[in-house]
């Protein structure tokens, strides 16, 4: 990212600077903020600054997963952060939803019509040049209501790009913020503290997150960056924000995922592929929950149609990475999974790309109705089996509970008589 400042930066500096001298010749009674600051509080003062004069934050974690929606502006970012396609951009993300950008967000309305009616209950926090640290959306929401004035916070002149981060971070999470990181958002909030280095322990303190939760994090956007990567074709690929709906199939998929490993890695790695399937072509959590490792054999074999040939088990060998010791990869059955979810993700991945001509886009769409339409057979055919079964095993499944409730009322009773007090009418 280019290190230049706001071309604005000399002008809005000055300006910052009167009005903290104007504060400090009332003798400092003006409004602050208390911030945690290099490990302990720190106090800074607040003044009101022009709404138009202030720069988003290129860095902001509140869009960091949307910026993929379009590459090219994404890339005006990187290069050029406070221009002005870049900054159109950043506004028109803040106020996207974060699943679908292209829509505004119902809590950014609800954000603007409370600042309207009730003014800011909070400031915002700016650098001594301008650039939001704090309060970025709330700015977005002024700008369209068309409030001129906007209180924020200044930090102080030596603050770097650390302590702009840290900030953010302990500030976004407070819970009393009004609109939390999105899901993707929040997990390259905790992949970005892992790359500086910081201790796990740390981390999840900073987080508010137990351990449980920060290694799922950390699985989930392995898992989904690794999904990205596999959805290359060229021109095309699948965004983070693809996965931003995905939240609670994802979290479940973890837990399983971690559970079967243990006892059986191929057993893990056949659900992981087949989910991710399920996924991709925007199935149920209820759905994908029906998915077992043997889902595709068993349900929806034609689904075999749409995978490559595949190495036998015999020369199929892969090198630990970091080392020389190679074992056996993945199994034949594996592979062919991986197959035919990489097919899915490339065909989805050129379906909600910008660019792309229309004719391969119905050519991709064509793909995924095809395999849509053997999935959901499948899943009709698993779901009848499941039912099956659960008819079969009701009658036992209520006789256990209903020892279990007449073992829970025996000890109820031997209580009551051991302390005198059954009631036999009652």
């Amino acid at each position: 990212m280019s290190s230049s400042g706001p071309q604005n930066s000399d002008y809005v500096s000055s300006v910052v600077a009167e009005r903290l001298t104007a504060l400090e010749e009332h003798d400092g009674l003006g409004e602050t903020l208390p911030i945690e600051w290099r490990g302990s509080q720190k106090i800074i003062p607040v003044i009101s600054m022009p709404v138009d004069l202030l720069s988003y934050n290129p860095s902001t974690h509140r869009v960091r997963a949307q910026r993929s929606l379009d590459a090219v502006k994404d890339k005006a970012i990187d290069e050029d952060p406070f221009g002005t396609l870049a900054q159109a951009y950043l506004h028109h993300l803040l106020m996207g939803d974060p699943a679908d950008p292209s829509r505004t967000d119902p809590s950014f309305d609800a954000l603007k019509e409370d600042l309207v009616e009730h003014g800011q209950t909070e400031p915002g926090i700016i650098t001594r040049d301008g650039i939001l640290i704090n309060g970025n959306t709330r700015r977005a929401a002024l700008k369209e209501s068309g409030v001129k004035d906007i209180r924020v916070a200044v930090l102080p002149s030596d603050a770097g790009l650390d302590d702009r981060a840290s900030v953010e971070l302990s500030l976004q999470l407070r819970r009393e913020h009004k609109r939390e990181y999105s899901f993707m958002n929040f997990l390259l909030a905790v992949d970005e503290s892992v790359l500086s280095d910081r201790k796990p322990a740390d981390i999840q303190r900073d987080f508010r997150i137990k351990a449980s939760t920060f290694e799922r994090s950390r699985w989930i956007l392995s898992f989904v960056r690794d999904a990205i990567e596999r959805s290359h074709t060229g021109a095309s690929s699948m965004r983070l924000i693809d996965f931003e709906q995905h939240q609670g199939k994802l979290e479940e998929l973890y837990r399983r995922y971690a559970s079967t490993k243990p006892r059986d890695p191929q057993e893990a790695e056949a659900i992981r592929e087949q989910r991710l399937l399920a996924l991709v072509l925007d199935k149920s959590k209820t759905d994908l929950r029906l998915i077992e490792s043997d889902f595709v054999e068993k349900y929806a074999k034609k689904a075999l149609d749409f995978t490559d040939p595949v190495e036998s088990a015999a020369t199929n060998r892969v090198t630990i990475p970091g080392t020389s010791i190679s074992t056996t990869g993945p199994s034949p059955e594996v592979q062919q999974l991986r197959s035919l979810t990489t097919k899915a993700l490339r065909a989805k991945a050129v379906t909600v790309a910008v660019g792309v001509p229309a004719n391969e886009k119905a050519e991709a769409q064509s793909v995924l109705n095809d395999l849509l339409g053997v999935v959901d057979t499948g899943l009709d055919r698993a779901g009848r089996q499941t039912r099956i079964q659960k008819k079969r095993f009701a009658a036992a499944d209520r006789l256990a509970d209903a020892h279990d409730d007449l073992e829970l009322a025996l000890a109820a009773v031997a209580d009551a008589r051991s302390t005198n007090n059954l009631n036999p009418d009652d």
